[in-house]
């Protein structure tokens, strides 16, 4: 489960950052 939550994590931190420059 700790592999999956890493990348949940790192999707939803890419996602954010796609979002945030969207929103730029």
């Amino acid at each position: 489960a700790r592999r999956t939550v890493a990348k949940y994590r790192e999707s939803l931190k890419i996602l954010s950052s796609n979002e945030r420059k969207r929103l730029l």
